[in-house]
């Protein structure tokens, strides 16, 4: 049976959703409180430059190889990848780099460059953090999220022990150099913790780093966007930008609709790809899960603040991503 579906807000998980659901054969509508889509990984035009203004690093490539494939597609129908060679450079002070290569070798050759038998112990490291992405990414993630006994198979039990120690203390066990032990504690950031707070488990992303390699759709980032996009677009998701929704609208404990500049939209199903606590204040306050005290007492994932800057001329000797360290 065909059901109307809402959905709140337009970045990957929204857009990736509306394409699920309007392939089982569901009326989707996508509701976008900006100008255009995208979420975090929205574009940025202003005197003839163009920016992403959230995310400009593609790891996991195997990720969304999947995601599209589930549509009888491949991403390359949608936009094209390059590999970056070196993947990002890591900066500790003025001239004072370390280039992050695309490929393994080269990588274990230059930790072994600067602190001998780290080659070798890296190799190993990597090792253990492709058997963890192997059980993470390809499998576990796919999972309903229904309920915490889906984490508990035979390969996670069998890695039980990586779960009370953290990526800080392997790696301050292997590897000497402060500069090494900052590049490899670095790819935990992306999950929003910190590496002496995080399970060793979670060492799978120092394999989507050293191991897949850092990608770049050709005309960046909106390109993933605009490639979603696209295919929703195909299955006959309807995208309203310039839709604010201001309240989801909850009788005898059922979503029926929202509310969006003051008017009344119905729905069978209310899905939000909003912030969790955002979408919470949508909901009057019998019907949220979490009070406000709880959500000030909650320490949330580390943000920044960014700067566009275009120039006018092509700045020599600037690699694609670079990162800078406080010494």
């Amino acid at each position: 049976m065909t059901k109307t579906i809402a959905i709140i807000g337009s970045g990957f998980s929204a857009l990736a959703a509306s394409c699920y659901l309007a392939q089982q054969g569901n009326k989707v509508t996508i509701y976008e409180k900006n100008d255009t889509i995208g979420g975090r990984a929205r574009q940025f035009k202003k005197d003839g430059f163009t920016f992403d203004m959230g995310p400009s690093w593609y790891w996991m490539p195997d990720v969304f190889e999947r995601f599209f494939h589930d549509f009888n597609k491949k991403t390359s129908d949608y936009y094209e990848l390059i590999k970056l060679n070196p993947a990002y450079r890591v900066y500790f002070g003025i001239n004072d780099f370390i280039n992050i290569y695309d490929n393994l070798e080269e990588i274990k050759s230059t930790f072994e460059n600067i602190e001998k038998g780290s080659g070798a112990k890296l190799e190993g490291f990597i090792s253990q953090a492709k058997s963890n992405y192997d059980i993470a990414i390809k499998e576990l993630v796919y999972r309903p999220g229904v309920s915490p006994l889906e984490l508990i198979t035979l390969q996670t039990t069998l890695k039980l022990n990586q779960f009370f120690s953290t990526i800080s203390r392997d790696i301050r066990k292997n590897f000497k150099n402060e500069k090494l032990i900052q590049i490899l504690e670095f790819p935990v950031l992306f999950l929003g913790a910190k590496p002496s707070k995080t399970p060793s488990f979670y060492n799978f992303m120092n394999y989507a780093d050293f191991g897949l390699g850092t990608w770049h759709p050709k005309t960046g980032m909106f390109d993933v966007v605009r490639g979603i996009e696209k295919l929703a677009s195909e299955l006959g998701v309807t995208i309203k930008t310039n839709a604010a929704v201001e309240n989801i609208v909850v009788e005898n404990k059922k979503a029926t609709g929202v509310v969006i500049n003051g008017e009344f939209i119905s729905a069978d199903i209310v899905l939000s790809g909003a912030d969790y606590h955002h979408t919470e204040t949508l909901l009057e306050q019998n019907h949220r899960t979490y009070s406000e005290k709880y959500w000030e007492s909650r320490v949330f994932a580390p943000s920044s603040l960014l700067f566009f800057v275009g120039f006018n001329k092509k700045i020599e000797n600037v690699t694609h991503q670079r990162i800078m360290h406080d010494a």
